[in-house]
């Protein structure tokens, strides 16, 4: 892109797009009401990030400076950062949806004395943690120990809170006297392409997170590389409902902030609570107008989950849901396994085409062109089922220590069950002796913040960063993951088995919504599943069994697992079937802990929680 700095970027844009609209905001009146859309140009947005970055400078916002956001997905995210970073600060990403102590936790590791945060529940969650001593983890480097968390200021999205200790956004930028280009350009021109821009916090699924020191290079390289690989056309409309504090959805902000392309953003429904209305999000992402809709795999298998819940209803929606996912799914296999659908095959195919395309728009809106899925590796029947009617999904492969894409499959080049070829020619792949994934690129980061053991165990001497994931390259550059190194199972015989094969294998079942695979040190492999309850109370009802007490102790329910584990393991060698399975009534979620904000389970929390379990299975109970 050929610019100093985030910044630079973004200022330019606005210099040469003035009155091009820059993202627009799904508005709510009230839930029953239309939704409005409310757009902003790029001279808006630039005035904004001015007085916002003047008003930082004037409270001590400065080179280096470490400034925290707390907040949801929303235009103000991206203002705000723009502002730290033309200050020359660092933005520190949080989860708003993370407890008071993890919070903490990040504050204290990165040194952030001033945060943003989005609305009064994230004001109340910061000061109720700076009202007690909060707890910090051992580190590498430092042992645990109890510490105050002290900030100098909050600065709140919402307005109307009430506090006169909190600073209100819209305040800041209804003030015209804060609006001083030039004080911006003298700021500018202190910062340099290698300055760090954002500390980024891995999820934590083992150990406290660490903050990735990512520069303004690495991301405007890897904005460059993004932006020229075909996945994201040129002046197209990008759907953005992503969690902002990880860095697929920053990459994503930053394509919609520093080129041609427009951010569409859904609407917030609360201005109290950072809670996301999965129905209302569903909503927006249905009534947008964008192309392009940048999501995570579990939210794609819900989605699969509610189309196969309406082919399971009554009446005649129902009927013909069923018979056009049907032949589409017989259609896709029989293609792909080189053999020819049957003439009835190809006759529902042809006359529920308009059924398909309702599906695909009840989905995603009337522009839709592609999904991209990234943040975890898709399971290769969910990318299946969407091919199946007509829903292109292309799935990527990054991480927050590449900053973030590293491969992608294309529109016109793409392998379901591969994450495609680079993204570049300048990123640089390679495979270990033992199979793992390792990079070299532009877009690579510097390390662990105040972490160099950390930082020392995965970029080795020669400057390749070692992903800790297990892969292959085929003859035609594409990458297929196929497991995680500190995911692999070693049982007591010392046989090395992927939990994640297993557990992909498990969720292919209709009726299994969530599998976590143990075997670590045992004579065999067992798991944890959830299930998908729809699923199995429509199974209950059509068999006539008793579906009233809880799954995991409904000796039917219990059945029919068991026929979907043989199922499971007839597609594993013996030493890698799972000899039993525990069914939990407790879905993973973010809000008990065992699942990241991204959406990947924690796997050792759920294995702590449920160890008796495990022990039982075990013991044949």
């Amino acid at each position: 892109m050929g610019h100093v700095s985030i910044p630079h970027a973004f200022f330019a844009m606005a210099e040469n797009a003035a009155e091009d609209v820059i993202f627009t905001q799904a508005v709510s009146p009230s839930l029953d009401a239309a939704r409005l859309r409310q757009s902003t140009t790029y001279r808006q947005a630039s005035d904004q990030v001015i007085k916002l970055s003047n008003f930082l400078s004037s409270i001590g916002v400065g080179s280096g400076t470490k400034v925290a956001i707390l907040s949801g997905t929303r235009p103000e995210w991206c203002i705000a950062d723009l502002a730290i970073l033309a200050c020359g600060g660092v933005t520190v990403s949080i989860y708003q949806s993370l407890p008071e102590d993890e919070v903490g936790y990040i504050l204290f590791d990165s040194g952030a004395k001033i945060i943003f945060a989005e609305n009064n529940e994230q004001v109340h969650k910061i000061k109720k943690l700076m009202d007690r001593p909060c707890p910090i983890p051992a580190t590498e480097e430092r042992a645990g120990q109890t510490t105050q968390i002290e900030l100098t200021h909050i600065i709140s999205f919402e307005p109307g809170l009430g506090d006169t200790s909190v600073h209100g956004l819209n305040t800041i930028i209804a003030d015209h006297s804060w609006l001083n280009r030039s004080a911006v350009d003298q700021r500018l021109s202190q910062i340099k392409t290698t300055d760090l821009a954002a500390l980024v916090y891995t999820s934590g699924t083992t150990g406290p997170p660490k903050g990735v020191m990512q520069t303004h290079a690495n991301h405007l390289a890897n904005v460059r590389q993004a932006s020229e690989c075909g996945v994201f056309a040129p002046g197209g409309e990008l759907f953005l409902f992503l969690p902002l504090a990880h860095s697929f959805a920053r990459l994503i902000a930053y394509i919609g902030l520093l080129t041609p392309a427009r951010l569409q953003f859904p609407a917030v429904i609360d201005p109290l609570s950072s809670k996301q209305d999965p129905v209302q999000v569903s909503r927006d992402i249905r009534e947008s107008t964008a192309q392009v809709f940048p999501t995570v795999p579990r939210l794609l298998e819900k989605m699969r989950d509610g189309i196969m819940a309406a082919t399971r209803s009554s009446g005649i929606s129902g009927f013909l849901t069923k018979a056009t996912v049907n032949a589409a799914l017989k259609r896709y296999h029989a293609i792909r396994t080189n053999s020819k659908p049957t003439t009835l095959t190809e006759l529902i195919y042809t006359g529920t085409a308009a059924i398909r395309e309702k599906i695909k728009r009840r989905l995603f809106g009337p522009n839709f062109t592609h999904v991209v899925s990234g943040g975890a590796k898709l399971p290769v029947d969910v990318c299946e089922f969407f091919e199946a009617l007509g829903i292109t999904i292309l799935e990527g492969y990054g991480l927050t220590e590449t900053c973030v894409a590293t491969n992608v499959n294309r529109p016109t080049k793409r392998k379901i069950g591969s994450v495609g070829p680079v993204i570049a020619d300048d990123v640089e792949i390679k495979i270990a002796d033992d199979g793992e994934i390792l990079f070299k690129g532009p877009n690579i980061t510097l390390g662990y913040f105040n972490r160099p053991v950390a930082t020392k165990s995965q970029w080795d001497e020669f400057g390749w960063f070692h992903t800790g994931d297990l892969g292959r390259i085929d003859a035609e550059g594409f990458l297929f993951i196929t497991g995680r190194k500190k995911e692999l199972i070693v049982t007591s015989g010392g046989k090395k088995i992927s939990a994640g094969k297993l557990e992909e294998l498990l969720k292919k079942s209709p009726y299994i919504s969530q599998a976590v695979a143990d075997g670590e040190g045992k004579p065999f492999c067992v798991a944890i599943v959830t299930l998908n309850r729809e699923a199995v109370l429509d199974w209950a009802s059509k068999q006539k069994q008793s579906a009233e007490q809880p799954f995991s102790t409904n000796q039917d329910v219990q059945m029919l697992i068991a026929a979907e584990l043989a199922n499971a393991n007839a597609e594993l060698a013996s030493f890698e079937t799972i000899k039993r399975v525990g069914i939990v009534d407790e879905e993973f979620t973010i809000d008990n802990g065992l699942m990241t904000p991204t959406f990947k389970v924690k796997r050792s929390a759920v294995v702590k929680r449920y160890k008796a379990v495990l022990e039982g299975l075990y013991h044949g109970k």
